[in-house]
């Protein structure tokens, strides 16, 4: 099979043994990544895309290269996820909002009110797709068990209305052991639709990023799905772009 290791990367090569790009094999909580696949410098768009079909089999590829996605694409694969890295350096923060009468921040945590909120909030259309039973599953777990990475207290949060009930978070973890550089991590930051419209998210945003800093990691980290409106809010706070991530299911 044309893949050749090293100790960083894999090299795709071509079947007379040209190399063709540049990528990391690794696996993300059982799912087979082939993960920041780059072309290398002339190497075909159209004949990446046939041998990664070929060699990489079965795994996710992920690629920050528009062009090569549109090549798989044109194969009649079709692009499970479009997203945008970003990266906040944590040295120039905004200071605290002020919450709206009656609403607090609280301590992270997982109840009924907060899971049925972000189940709200995650509705088609939105870009992420619905919230389902796995990603409650999910985020059970980690408090619960600390799987499959515990919580960053520090920098999560749960927002409390005046009637005492969940209403949306901001969970993080860190340092993240899937990214290449020293970072927190924002893994969902949500507010129900009810309580929308109050700068709730701004206000657990920069719990984040102050809670972040607080652990003393250099960074915070999240990704943002293309058409998300809290991109907005991203960079609004400081929030930079690294890369591109853009993702494909390989039969």
């Amino acid at each position: 099979m044309p893949l050749h290791h090293d100790t960083d990367h894999t090299t795709l090569t071509a079947t007379d043994g040209t190399p063709l790009a540049r990528l990391r094999l690794r696996d993300d909580d059982g799912t087979p990544l082939a993960d920041d696949v780059r072309p290398l410098p002339g190497a075909p768009l159209p004949l990446i895309a046939a041998h990664a079909r070929q060699d990489l089999a079965g795994r996710r590829l992920q690629t920050p290269d528009d062009q090569l996605a549109l090549a798989l694409v044109a194969t009649g694969l079709k692009l499970r996820r479009a997203a945008t890295d970003m990266r906040h350096d944590l040295a120039d923060l905004p200071p605290a909002p002020p919450l709206p009468d009656g609403w607090t921040l609280a301590p992270a945590g997982w109840d009924d009110d907060l899971a049925a909120g972000l189940a709200a909030a995650y509705r088609p259309p939105h870009p992420d797709g619905g919230w389902t039973d796995n990603d409650t599953r999910e985020v059970r777990g980690m408090f619960e068990r600390g799987e499959p990475v515990p919580p960053l207290a520090a920098a999560s949060a749960r927002v409390v209305g005046p009637d005492g009930r969940s209403a949306g978070h901001v969970l993080c973890a860190g340092p993240a052991p899937w990214t290449d550089d020293l970072c927190a991590w924002i893994l969902n930051i949500g507010v129900a639709p009810h309580a929308q419209g109050r700068g709730l998210g701004r206000a657990l945003l920069t719990h984040a990023l102050h809670g972040a800093r607080a652990a003393g990691l250099p960074r915070l980290g999240l990704e943002v799905a293309d058409g998300n409106p809290a991109r907005r809010l991203y960079d609004a706070a400081g929030f930079r772009t690294r890369t591109r991530v853009l993702s494909i299911d390989l039969p």
